[in-house]
């Protein structure tokens, strides 16, 4: 940014952030004001760059806007062995742990004979609402 007068705060001002980010000041506006608007994975990554926001604040900023962040890389969840032994424990009854958007974490033997063997898929098609929906079975 091209050098100014003193500011009374540090940081970016709201004009700023929208022509750096390549949007709109009065879309950012809302966006800041909260409101129903939509908005893409690319504004957000773009919002992301200009305000530097480390990978945890990105992830955080995506959870908010209830996206998807598209260079986050996917990472397939464990569980602990005591959990799995605790699966193991309840078969023959079919018993899974899922996460918080319906990916299947593990599962015993029971579930695996119920929906299928989940661990032969691919980790980003593990989810108990894609397999429920789309599987002809």
């Amino acid at each position: 940014m091209p050098p100014t007068l003193r500011r009374r705060t540090p940081g970016l001002r709201r004009e700023e952030v929208a022509l750096l980010a390549g949007i709109g000041v009065t879309w950012y506006t809302w966006l800041e004001q909260g409101r129903p608007i939509n908005v893409s994975a690319q504004v957000l990554g773009s919002i992301a760059r200009v305000l530097r926001l480390d990978v945890t604040e990105q992830a955080h900023l995506f959870t908010l806007a209830e996206l998807t962040d598209p260079a986050a890389v996917p990472r397939p969840a464990a569980v602990g062995g005591a959990v799995q032994s605790i699966l193991d424990r309840l078969d023959p009854y079919p018993a899974a742990v899922v996460g918080p958007h319906w990916e299947i974490l593990a599962g015993n033997v029971g579930y695996r004979a119920l929906v299928g063997d989940y661990r032969a898929l691919d980790c980003r098609y593990r989810n108990t609402m894609l397999i429920f929906f789309t599987d002809p079975r």
